[in-house]
């Protein structure tokens, strides 16, 4: 899912720095997000590694790996651990943002800030949940009236939302997992295109969550819960 520079920055600012609900880590694995470089095929997204497993990067190699309740980036060339120690000075926090992942077992809707299950009627891709029969959907704008035409499967419904009003509950029946939704407004040329997908089991820590959006291609949600974890960057 592509993300808006405006609706990127509001949505990183509303959301969580800490799960809600969930369970800790059952295992000391961790979980590599994002990897670029020569070496991006040794350390595909999605691959999980012991803590104590040896990263060996080439020049122009970065890997980020999430465990512990925030993200890590090494960056080639050299030799490293996920469990090493970051030299003072290396470490690059997250400037204050907050962000909320909200709780697993209720579809991560709280009834305050926004998570990353919020649909962002401004953003196409796919988009991943943990529920067809609870889906929320978000404006970044909430200061004036809109009316949204939403087509898929089920067929075409109307909604008009209200000003002041950011957030709208997923109208008529519940989503269908793998089906594709467009958004219309008026004035606005290009239709927003959604498909989702429905999570067949409920992550129960944060590195569950990341798999889950890997494995299911929702690369929007990835980015947001990577990049508003605790960051470190570690370098020969």
């Amino acid at each position: 899912m592509s993300w808006g520079p405006n609706s990127k920055i509001l949505r990183r600012g509303l959301i969580a720095a800490a799960l809600f609900g969930l369970a800790a880590p059952a295992a000391a694995n961790v979980l590599v997000v994002r990897s670029s470089g020569p070496s991006a095929a040794s350390y595909r997204a999605g691959r999980s590694l012991p803590d104590n497993a040896r990263i060996t990067l080439r020049a122009g190699d970065m890997v980020t790996i999430l465990a512990n309740g925030g993200t890590r980036t090494f960056r080639g060339p050299g030799t490293f651990s996920p469990n090493m120690r970051v030299a003072s000075g290396t470490t690059v926090t997250s400037d204050g943002r907050i962000a909320r992942i909200g709780a697993v077992r209720d579809a991560g809707i709280l009834p305050t800030g926004l998570t990353i299950w919020h649909v962002d009627v401004a953003q196409s891709g796919t988009f991943c949940l943990t529920n067809a029969n609870r889906v929320i959907l978000w404006r970044a704008d909430a200061t004036a009236p809109v009316r949204y035409t939403i087509t898929g499967p089920g067929g075409t419904r109307t909604i008009n939302w209200a000003a002041n009003e950011p957030t709208f509950a997923w109208p008529g029946a519940p989503v269908a997992n793998g089906g594709t939704y467009t958004i219309t407004q008026p004035g606005v040329a290009v239709p927003v295109t959604i498909t989702f997908r429905v999570l067949a089991t409920e992550p129960r820590d944060v590195e569950g969550v990341a798999s889950a959006l890997i494995a299911n291609g929702c690369q929007g949600q990835l980015d947001v819960l990577v990049e508003s974890q605790p960051q470190q960057t570690a370098s020969n």
